[in-house]
């Protein structure tokens, strides 16, 4: 029995929402790592500090309207490219790098009073590549989600809608070709349950990012009843790949490379 399934047992009369989260509080490795969070309360990720390396790279896939993560990695010297095929996505991506060389002010995902910090952002350290990243380089259809008022799309169909665009996908050693990319020390995965696909077809080849966060998108709203199974075995991938499972944070999983 997995430790999904004792898990699951065990709190099954908590409401749903609560159980999901006590499963995932039990899945992260021991460490000694010192974390910290970047970005927004949404739009952000948790990483260890050492992995803040000024000159390294990190390639942040899915933008959304939120890529304060990738603004402060860049605020941190880091190179970073930013990667989402999303037409609304890449107006906003587009936005903020013009705000950032006029002095504009930029609403962070819309709102009306958060809004960037471009002090210390060096526009020259981020690349925008308006690709979608998936197991296989082929033109591949991008499904609009329920509420129109959303911008994140998905090549899985997450939320089984009929609208759609399409776009040319691209494996991450050959973005990483295309782009003089030789490692990666953060990756970030938001792909609306192509995350899956993307992580397989990563620990099959030889470019291993030092860390790896990834939200698997299905969690608050689970497919169905092999879902939890899904995310289970993909965490058993990365531990066999090398990677240590150091932090949850709802249904963001943060992986990070064995030193050993």
């Amino acid at each position: 029995m997995n430790i999904f399934s004792r898990i699951g047992r065990k709190f099954s009369t908590l409401p749903e929402r609560l159980r999901r989260e006590r499963v995932l509080s039990k899945l992260p490795d021991q460490h000694q790592e010192s974390l910290v969070r970047i970005g927004t309360s949404r739009g952000g990720w948790i990483v260890p500090e050492t992995a803040l390396i000024a000159g390294a790279t990190a390639v942040c896939v899915g933008a959304g309207e939120d890529i304060s993560f990738d603004i402060e990695l860049n605020k941190r010297s880091m190179r970073v490219f930013t990667v989402d095929p999303t037409p609304r996505a890449a107006r906003h991506v587009r936005q903020v790098l013009d705000g950032a060389a006029s002095g504009e002010s930029v609403p962070i995902n819309n709102s009306h009073v958060e809004h960037y910090d471009f002090s210390g952002f060096d526009p020259s350290r981020l690349t925008f590549l308006e690709v979608g990243l998936s197991d296989t380089n082929s033109v591949l259809r991008f499904w609009a989600p329920k509420d129109p008022a959303h911008v994140s799309h998905s090549i899985v169909n997450l939320q089984h809608t009929g609208e759609f665009f399409e776009s040319q996908c691209i494996r991450l050693q050959d973005l990483c070709s295309a782009n003089g990319i030789d490692e990666i020390e953060i990756l970030k995965i938001d792909v609306e349950g192509a995350e899956y696909a993307v992580l397989k077809d990563l620990t099959a080849g030889q470019l291993l990012p030092r860390v790896v966060c990834v939200e698997f998108d299905e969690g608050p709203n689970l497919q169905d009843k092999s879902s939890l199974q899904r995310i289970s075995d993909t965490v058993q991938d990365m531990k066999q790949a090398g990677y240590r499972l150091l932090k949850t944070e709802h249904w963001n999983f943060m992986f990070c490379l064995r030193k050993d």
